[in-house]
């Protein structure tokens, strides 16, 4: 038969009996565990994406306006980009990278660092935004 490939060699004695009911203690243990595991990095998935969401509807409206700014820039100035890039010597918004521990499962957490510009054009206070 092909399903006896699966059976354990199980032999009717009381000593048997123990350790199969601890085995299925054990296998029932393990996958609450992993049952838990599961719903935790469900939920963390479901609140990571609730705040994509909630980025890109307000990205509508920052992108509208910042669109029509440049085109306000490029009308009233020309073309001003090198003499931008010529001024800006350290970037004032980055990105810095973590890691988060979720159940055992380690997420990298991204947040947004922005570098308030003094009038040296050094680096001053640095203040973050949380990011996803």
């Amino acid at each position: 038969m092909s399903g006896n490939n699966n059976r354990l060699p199980v032999v009717p004695t009381v000593t048997v009996l123990a350790i199969m009911k601890g085995r299925l203690l054990g296998a029932s243990k393990g996958h609450a565990l992993l049952k838990k595991k599961a719903d935790a990095l469900n939920m963390k998935f479901r609140k990571i994406l609730r705040k994509i969401v909630e980025a890109k509807e307000r990205m509508g409206g920052v992108m509208k306006e910042s669109f029509f700014s440049l085109a306000q820039a490029k009308y009233r100035n020309g073309d001003f980009r090198h003499t931008v890039l010529d001024n800006v010597d350290v970037a004032t918004t980055t990105v810095s990278t973590a890691s988060e521990n979720v159940a055992g499962v380690k997420i990298p957490k991204l947040s947004c660092v922005v570098r308030e510009m003094g009038n040296g054009g050094g680096a001053g206070g640095a203040s973050t935004s949380a990011g996803a």
